[in-house]
């Protein structure tokens, strides 16, 4: 079903248009609703919902009935709500016809809202759009959440916890909420496993850098690994890998600005226009034996992982180890990118990442800007390896405020307060990402 196979910010009138043509059915992660839902309280006057007749706010009733449907997404394997699509009444239930609601931007904007106030905990990521259908501002709203880590969800309101079952939504049971808590904390661990197995082979990479080192010049640079690394907070497949090459994400080197002043992020970034090796469910683009440069990896459960390998090396200007801060944002932008790839390629707008930063060096290691004679760098004072603290990746989130704080936390591991601000070129990342 397109729909479902599409970003939520490329669907169009077409793709409503082709849910009725093909009688489309509800499904577990599909669901319509052709109005918002009323029910009228006696002696009310009303013959609809506030929105409606009115258009100054949603009714609590409408507001309910539509949330416990995100809940209970949320609360399951995620879904997709098109508001404004009738369905037929006689089961299974189609996709019937369309009846465009009033001020749709507007009504999607107060369900976004709606969602920060009425739903705990917090929901990691849900995206909310307007499809207009006329100039008078009237259309439909597509709302779309991906299974979330941090439930099980319910609303404030009720206080009732939603899953999907099947093709409806239901309350959840004692025992449903139990077995949701403990599915979650396993994801949990699953999450955590895959991590701590990248940093095995990071540590077993170096392991055997550091052994090629001996015997060699005693003043040389030791030897540095920068790994970047996301993966799905939630179990996700991506099928026949290998022979969709269209998934990889291709760049070049681009300039940030770091408190006002263009930053150059040429090095690492202008290798990433390299092509992919097949690898077993994955596609690779390795690093040659002893030489250096950037490695870069995704697999079929969604993980994205772009590191810099250094082996040891001739020092410069008297210089030890040393890393870049440049190199850290290029790696930071390009997974970021790879994952934009993957969302718009896949519809995974929902799926959220968590994000993990890790260098390793032997002390001192140096943390500089440029080469300008070393001039304003800064010294590690963490322990290394230094893995950085974990960072959330949702489609929609202030990427530039990703970057700075990875700056920042970079920074401060020196021992030195920074404010510094980085701007990333995202429209010209994204861009080639969407393409």
């Amino acid at each position: 079903m397109s729909i479902l196979r599409k970003p939520i910010d490329a669907l169009t009138l077409s793709d409503l248009d082709d849910l009725i043509r093909v009688a489309a059915r509800e499904t577990g992660e599909l669901e319509f609703k052709g109005a918002l839902p009323f029910v009228p309280t006696k002696g009310q006057p009303a013959a609809a919902d506030r929105w409606i007749e009115k258009c100054d706010r949603i009714g609590d009733y409408a507001r309910d009935q539509i949330l416990a449907e995100i809940v209970a997404f949320a609360n399951a394997d995620g879904g997709t709500l098109v508001l404004g699509l009738h369905e037929t009444k006689e089961e299974p239930r189609r996709a019937e016809r369309l009846e465009p609601l009033p001020r749709c931007e507007d009504l999607a904007k107060r369900f976004l809202d709606a969602t920060e106030d009425v739903i705990e905990p917090r929901l990691p990521h849900v995206s909310i759009r307007a499809l207009l259908a006329s100039d008078n501002g009237s259309g439909y709203v597509l709302m779309r959440v991906g299974k979330s880590l941090a439930g099980p969800h319910r609303l404030t309101t009720t206080r009732e916890f939603y899953v999907r079952r099947g093709e409806r939504s239901a309350r959840m049971s004692v025992r449903e909420i139990t077995a949701r808590t403990l599915d979650l904390a396993r994801t949990g661990d699953r999450v955590e496993a895959v991590f701590a197995e990248r940093h095995e082979v990071a540590a077993r990479l170096y392991k055997t850098l550091l052994k090629d080192c001996e015997g060699k010049l005693a003043d040389a640079i030791m030897p540095l690994i920068v790994r970047v690394t996301a993966i799905p907070t939630m179990p996700q497949d991506i099928p026949d890998l290998t022979r969709r090459a269209e998934l990889w994400w291709t760049g070049n080197g681009f300039s940030a600005v770091v408190d006002g002043t263009n930053y150059s992020c040429s090095y690492p970034a202008r290798n990433f226009n390299q092509q992919p090796n097949v690898r077993l469910r994955s596609l690779v683009c390795d690093v040659d034996n002893g030489s250096e440069g950037p490695s870069r990896l995704i697999r079929t459960d969604g993980l994205v992982e772009f590191s810099l390998i250094h082996p040891r090396r001739e020092p410069i200007g008297g210089s030890g180890s040393r890393v870049y801060i440049g190199w850290v944002i290029s790696l930071v932008a390009g997974v970021v990118a790879q994952v934009e790839r993957l969302r718009h390629r896949l519809a995974w707008d929902a799926v959220e990442y968590g994000l993990e930063i890790q260098i390793w060096s032997t002390p001192p290691l140096g943390v500089f800007w440029n080469d300008d004679g070393f001039s304003g760098g800064y010294t590690m004072k963490a322990e290394l390896p230094l893995t950085l603290p974990r960072y959330s990746l949702a489609s929609g989130d202030d990427y530039n405020g990703l970057v700075t704080t990875v700056v920042r936390d970079l920074i401060n591991s020196c021992g030195i307060r920074s404010e510094t601000i980085c701007k990333v070129p995202w429209t010209e990342l994204t861009k080639r990402a969407a393409g």
